[in-house]
C-alpha cells in the first residue's frame, strides 16, 4: 500500500478530501497482515473514532480496492477480507476456525496471467489453499476426533 502521503495526494488530486476517517482506515491497513474483515476494521476502529460509520469504511475500502491498494476476497466464510499486500500470493485459510494468513512463497504458483478467457480482460488472479490450522489441529488431536468429525 502507498504511503499516507502518497494516498494523500491522490486523494486531493482526484477533488477529494482526505479526512481523519480515511487516514484512521488506511493507517489500520498499513502492513496489517490478518486478512481483516470490514467488521473487525470497525471494531478497531471505533474504540478511537466512535463516529465512524460502517458505510464510511466500506466507502473508503472500495476506493482502495478500485485503487489497487487493497485486494478484496471472500474464504467461503460469509466475510470479506481485505489485504493490503497485492503482490502475488496465496493465502492459508482454516476450514473450522477461519484464520487467514500468507502461505510461504514456494507454494504460490507463479503461472503467467493469460490477457484474456472468454471474452474477460483478466487483469488478477487469487490463489487460496483450505484446510486446518495448526491450533486447530491440536484442538482436535486433544479431543481424538477422526478427520470426519474435525470438520466444522
Amino acid at each position: 500500500m502507498r504511503s499516507i502521503k502518497e494516498l494523500s495526494d491522490h486523494v486531493r488530486q482526484q477533488g477529494g478530501k482526505v479526512t481523519p476517517q480515511r487516514i484512521a482506515i488506511w493507517q489500520a491497513l498499513t502492513n496489517d497482515k490478518t486478512h481483516p474483515t470490514a467488521e473487525d476494521l470497525y471494531a478497531r476502529l471505533t474504540v478511537a473514532m466512535p463516529t465512524l460509520s460502517l458505510a464510511t469504511l466500506y466507502h473508503v475500502l472500495n476506493e482502495l480496492v478500485e485503487w489497487g491498494e487493497v485486494r478484496r476476497f471472500d474464504t467461503g466464510d460469509g466475510h470479506t477480507h481485505f489485504d493490503p499486500n497485492t503482490t502475488p500470493h496465496a493465502e492459508l485459510v482454516c476450514l473450522r476456525c477461519h484464520t487467514v494468513i500468507d502461505a510461504p512463497k514456494a507454494a504460490y504458483t507463479a503461472v503467467a496471467l493469460p490477457h484474456e478467457l472468454a471474452g474477460y480482460r483478466i487483469v488478477t488472479r487469487s490463489e487460496q489453499y483450505f484446510g486446518y490450522c495448526p491450533a486447530c489441529q491440536r484442538l482436535a488431536n486433544a479431543m481424538n476426533l477422526t478427520s470426519d468429525e474435525r470438520i466444522v
